[in-house]
């Protein structure tokens, strides 16, 4: 049994959705390629895949024996079909606008032109424009770009169950309390070594059960007490003391996901970029990351991972934490003690215990700063609506920094997600996607974060590792960057 801080959204992939709901969905559906433990893409579904060198076509070969869980083969046709419904706006897919180039007023990100099958095991994307990213998209962990049956949806389109071809199948969901996935006897797994979420997924349990404990003291004495097998995210409070057992395994490991403090600057008052530096001022984000992580992890500023290749010396630069320099610039706003309300929710401890401690420092530094704790289905759709002033939260792990900037850069008019509206931003992000260059990568990425600095459109706080609690008896369990738990190549003894 394993983990889960709350029940799944859904079980339609990429769609309503949280990191909860990936992590089961992954072990249930497939992508065409994915993520390796280095952050490289490679292929799943896919045998091979061929790129065109203008980049704009991309050529998959289909790997033989694939069989969806309803016994059905899988064919092009099916990967055609899934694209389609994917990319029908009645979805409401999320990630829809990385493969449509946006709307009509934001050219950004990948433009799919055609999808075709010129036979049953090929598969050919055309873009409209050449693409370094379309691969790391249709990785994307956030939302799969899964193949699934045609009978995982009734007659009118709407979404049922998913049939998909991964090394586990839905059983069971009882909403509240668990998600019960059993082995697919006939699942095709790859030869090559196990990787991420690429290589050989074998299925080695024949039940994995996700067991919904919200409370993360709960957890850890359900992992205490052999309730659970694994405990993805053992809560940093416990870590020393469940070392002190001896009986458990704790592997630890870095994480790609990035914390942060989102600012809407729509806001009356957050549109001046000096009442965004002056809380920026306010913040020793070394000591929230040495809180958060028992002194694990140092504090990271910048979209790009602090263990990742183009994480520079340049991007641990960052508004220094100087509460007089807050103050001055305050009184040079004419700020009046206006209240600023903080976003948090208790369902997540790290985000709850940063607002708390975020709360605090801009009290010291003479804001007005007030907590609104409010359920976590709630402040998701506030981030999703852009309905906040500051938000203490939590982007899931994006393996390249493209993604992230993509993410938060943008206009607001067509993504409410968007935290950053910066016409040369956006410009620097479009060339990130359209060059495989690592030098000119590393010139964009820097360029993006000199830029951050300036207008403070978001605060930064740290990337942070994780210490995984395991029972005695589990074996092969890989911990990996993403922070997503991989229960294929896992047994019980």
């Amino acid at each position: 049994m394993v983990q889960i801080r709350s029940d799944i959204r859904s079980t339609e992939p990429g769609v309503n959705r949280d990191a909860e709901t990936d992590t089961v969905m992954h072990h249930v559906v497939e992508s065409l390629v994915a993520f390796q433990e280095d952050l490289d893409v490679a292929p799943v579904l896919a045998e091979k895949v061929d790129v065109s060198p203008d980049q704009r076509v991309y050529t998959f070969t289909l790997r033989p024996g694939l069989v969806f869980h309803n016994g059905q083969n899988v064919t092009s046709a099916d990967v055609k079909w899934s694209w389609d419904r994917w990319l029908d706006p009645k979805t409401n897919w999320i990630c829809r606008g990385s493969f449509t180039g946006g709307s009509t007023d934001e050219e950004r990100g990948v433009k799919l032109a055609s999808i075709a099958t010129p036979d049953d095991k090929t598969i050919v994307f055309t873009l409209e424009r050449p693409s370094a990213i379309f691969l790391t998209l249709m990785a994307s962990v956030q939302c799969p770009t899964a193949i699934v049956h045609k009978d995982s949806v009734g007659p009118d389109g709407t979404w049922k169950t998913p049939i998909g071809t991964g090394p586990y199948k839905l059983a069971d969901w009882k909403r509240g309390e668990y998600v019960l996935l059993e082995k697919f006897d006939k699942y095709a797994a790859r030869t090559d070594p196990q990787d991420g979420y690429a290589g050989k997924r074998e299925a080695k349990v024949d039940r994995i059960k996700f067991l919904v404990i919200a409370d993360p003291n709960a957890a850890r004495n359900a992992l205490v007490a052999g309730d659970i097998d694994i405990l993805p995210t053992v809560p940093p409070a416990s870590i020393e003391g469940l070392r002190l057992r001896g009986n458990l395994q704790l592997p630890e490991h870095e994480l790609v996901g990035w914390t942060a403090l989102l600012i809407q600057a729509n806001d009356p008052l957050l549109k001046d970029v000096r009442m965004r530096r002056a809380i920026a001022h306010a913040i020793d984000r070394t000591q929230i990351a040495a809180t958060a992580t028992h002194g694990r992890s140092k504090p990271n500023g910048s979209a790009v991972p602090a263990h990742t290749r183009y994480h520079t010396p340049l991007h641990d630069g960052w508004l220094d934490y100087d509460p007089a320099k807050t103050k001055a610039l305050l009184a040079e706003i004419g700020y009046k003690g206006e209240l600023i309300k903080i976003q948090t929710n208790r369902r997540y401890a790290n985000m709850f215990d940063n607002a708390v401690v975020i709360q605090s420092m801009l009290h010291a530094a003479g804001i007005n700063a007030q907590l609104q704790v409010l359920d976590w289905a709630t402040q998701l759709s506030n981030y999703q609506n852009g309905k906040f002033q500051l938000s203490a939260f939590a982007y899931s792990a994006r393996p390249d920094p493209y993604l992230t900037y993509d993410g938060i850069i943008g206009k607001k008019a067509a993504r409410k997600t968007v935290q950053w509206e910066n016409d040369e931003a956006e410009k620097l992000t479009q060339q990130a996607g359209l060059t495989t260059d690592p030098k000119e990568r590393q010139r964009l990425f820097d360029e993006l974060h000199k830029l951050m600095m300036n207008d403070v459109p978001i605060i930064g706080l740290y990337n942070g590792n994780t210490v995984t609690g395991l029972a005695p008896n589990i074996k092969g369990y890989r911990p990996w960057g993403m922070n997503m738990p991989i229960l294929w190549g896992v047994t019980k003894e």
